[in-house]
């Protein structure tokens, strides 16, 4: 799913966006910002990294049922799955520049994202939707999140990603309930 959505990035425009900086050239890409900070690493320099560090359920989208009503063959049946999920992905844009245009990368990355929150896409045969929202971690979970990538901080924005609905696509038929009778032993 973050490869398809760093792909919308990239033909909605933030590369483009973000390369009217002069001087700078910035190539988007999702991969995990700690594989850039190691010895053995295959990086190729200049790069937008989108990291995923948190995926979270959306808590209060929990509890709807999930059932409808389906005709199969002149008869009636229920349709009940599973409740949707509804996932929050945090997603974190870091900047391997040179720290100077790592931050005017940053800035840009906010305005690209204060304008256009909304990103649709197919994912895995899912219509997706992502709606971007900033995130501020304190500096108490910045310094925990940087921490458990490995190493040192390089500028960066968090955002909180909601996602559309997620729905496995198996039907599980039961029978619609017509009538209420009482049937059973009578005491005597």
């Amino acid at each position: 799913m973050i490869n398809k959505f760093v792909e919308k990035l990239n033909t909605d425009g933030l590369a483009t966006y973000i390369n009217t900086l002069q001087g700078i050239s910035v190539k988007l890409g999702a991969q995990n910002v700690a594989e850039t900070q190691s010895d053995d690493n295959n990086f190729d320099g200049d790069n937008l990294l989108v990291t995923i560090v948190r995926i979270e359920e959306e808590s209060t989208l929990k509890n709807f049922p999930n059932q409808r009503l389906v005709e199969t063959g002149g008869a009636y049946k229920l349709d009940k799955r599973f409740p949707k999920i509804h996932l929050n992905y945090y997603l974190l844009f870091s900047c391997t520049l040179q720290y100077d245009k790592a931050v005017a990368v940053i800035y840009k990355t906010i305005k690209f994202f204060q304008h256009q929150r909304k990103f649709a896409f197919t994912a895995d045969e899912d219509d997706i939707e992502l709606n971007m929202e900033l995130c501020s971690p304190s500096f108490e979970q910045l310094n925990n999140i940087w921490g458990m990538l490995g190493g040192k901080q390089i500028p960066n924005v968090i955002y909180k990603a909601r996602v559309s609905a997620i729905e496995r696509d198996i039907e599980k038929l039961t029978s619609v309930i017509t009538s209420i009778g009482a049937e059973g032993k009578h005491n005597e």
